[in-house]
């Protein structure tokens, strides 16, 4: 699923723009396995955006940086994990959308 912008917002004010780059290559690792995952999976080696979350989250999910993000920010509510992988695999599989800096 795509990032909205709603979404990338709230990420961005609970501090997780800030966990995404202070553990930036752990993501893009992350990715480029679930995407090596799938591609062997899928005709054409060409995995969706959907196809490579189906892999990536349960990595995120369990990572402990995310964890302990969600602890100390006091972020119970399952959608977080979930929407930081849309978040991630935004930021790494689609650099374009970023917003620029000013």
């Amino acid at each position: 699923m795509a990032l909205t912008t709603i979404v990338r917002l709230r990420l961005e004010g609970k501090g997780f723009d800030t966990l995404f780059e202070d553990h930036k290559a752990r993501w893009e690792g992350m990715v480029a396995k679930a995407h090596e995952l799938m591609a062997a999976q899928v005709p054409g080696g060409q995995p969706t955006v959907d196809d490579v979350k189906k892999v990536l989250f349960p990595m995120v999910e369990l990572d402990r940086f995310l964890r302990d993000h969600l602890v100390g920010r006091r972020c119970k509510e399952k959608y977080w994990s979930s929407d930081f992988t849309d978040y991630v695999l935004d930021r790494v599989l689609n650099p374009a959308a970023k917003p620029e800096e000013h």
